[in-house]
Order: C-alpha cells, then sequence, then structure tokens
C-alpha cells in the first residue's frame, strides 16, 4: 500500500521567503529604528518611576519603624500616668507625617491633656486628630468622641450633640456611646425629646440595658408636661 503524502508540498521557493517571526522582528527594529529618541525617553521615564516608588517603599518603612519606637516610649509614659512627659513624645511621633503612628500621636495627645485637665489644649489636639483621618472610619468616630467629651464636660453641650450626632452617623464600635453621650447632653440642654430618641435608637441594639429605666423616667417626664399643657 502507497504511504499517504502531504497534500501541500513546501516548494523552494516558499523556504526562501521569510518566516512570520523574522517581518514581525524586521518592523518592530525598523520602528525602534525610526522612533529610538522617544523609546528610549519612556523607558528611561519608566526606570526612574520604578526607582522613585521603590525608594518611596523603602522611605515609608524606616519611617514607621522609627515612628514605631517613639510611640512606644510615649506610651509607656502615658500608661504610667506621666502625662506631660508623654505629651513631649507623642509631639515627636507626630513629626513621623508619613508614619500611620502620626496620627494615633495627636490623640493620646489630647488625651493626656484631658487628664492634665488642660482642656483647650486638649480640644486643638483632638481637632487635629480629627482633621488626620478619613471619612467614615473609626479613627474620625474617635475623634468626635473625644471632641464630644470635652465639650460635654465644659457643659458646650449643643456642640457636643452635634460632635456625637457625627459620630452616631458613622457605623463603628462607637456608635452606641455616640447616642449615649447625645441622650445625656440634650437631658442637660432640657431637651427631652431628643434625650428619648437617642435612648430608644441606643435600646434597639441593647435592648436589655439600664438605659431602659432612664428612658421609662423621661417618657413619664414628657407625659405629665403634655398633660400640664
Amino acid at each position: 500500500m502507497a504511504m499517504a503524502t502531504s497534500s501541500k508540498r513546501i516548494t523552494r521557493k516558499a523556504l526562501r521567503q521569510p518566516d512570520w517571526f523574522q517581518v514581525t522582528t524586521e518592523k518592530a527594529l525598523d520602528v525602534f529604528a525610526h522612533h529610538r529618541a522617544k523609546v528610549l525617553t519612556v523607558l528611561v521615564a519608566l526606570a526612574v518611576l520604578l526607582l522613585a516608588i521603590s525608594g518611596w517603599q523603602i522611605f515609608k518603612a524606616r519611617h514607621n519603624a522609627a515612628a514605631s519606637k517613639e510611640f512606644g516610649i510615649a506610651l509607656s509614659l502615658y500608661q504610667a500616668q506621666k502625662y506631660r512627659e508623654a505629651v513631649a513624645e507623642f509631639q515627636k511621633v507626630q513629626g513621623y507625617r508619613w508614619s500611620r503612628y502620626a496620627a494615633l500621636g495627636y490623640l493620646y495627645e489630647a488625651n493626656s491633656y484631658i487628664s492634665l485637665g488642660e482642656t483647650d489644649k486638649a480640644i486643638r489636639a483632638a481637632e487635629r486628630f480629627l482633621a488626620a483621618t478619613s471619612p467614615d472610619s473609626l479613627y474620625r468616630q474617635m475623634a468626635l468622641m473625644t471632641l464630644g467629651s470635652v465639650e460635654e464636660a465644659q457643659k458646650q453641650c449643643k456642640q457636643a450633640i452635634a460632635r456625637y450626632g457625627e459620630a452616631e452617623k458613622i457605623k463603628n464600635a462607637l456608635q452606641q456611646e455616640a447616642r449615649l453621650g447625645k441622650a445625656r447632653c440634650a437631658e442637660q440642654l432640657g431637651d427631652i425629646q431628643v434625650a428619648i430618641a437617642s435612648y430608644r435608637d441606643y435600646l434597639k441594639d441593647d435592648p436589655e440595658s439600664y438605659v431602659t429605666v432612664r428612658l421609662a423616667e423621661l417618657e413619664a417626664k414628657a407625659g405629665d408636661q403634655k398633660s400640664a399643657k
């Protein structure tokens, strides 16, 4: 039986023709020759960009390491209730502005001033912390709660309610505390309806709380006031 032969034979002429790889390579080299300056410029720019990114990452890593060391020293002083010394150390941490510890330096500085009874300085530090936070983050909520608590202590309840109200909108760990703060301040201002609404919102997530007693008292008071009218 005769062997099967290929239906298409490769001719000598076809073998002499340049293949697709050769043609593509020659075209690419031709394009490079005509645009050599532009191509080299792009390659150099890309190399510079990669070096810059690498250098920035190295810088940030070193920045964080140094800030972490300073923050550890400051935190030890804070925990030892050496608040004046802690403030100075937390201010050093803030100098590492590209570090993730810088914002926390403002927060702990504010809390240190609260412990020292220097409320004006505490507010300024807390406001700097607020400015360094991202929207809807736990850090922002912490900043708002810090400001609210200081203002509440200073009997500046209108401002405190605004802070607590903003903190309440952030769905994070301190949302319930914000509702309680808002209710307390509303009571101090004599705004019973706002206080009742805040306590009710609180009880939605914690129906067994002691707050039920205070809510019942306020509702009774509101009822008496309505009857008196």
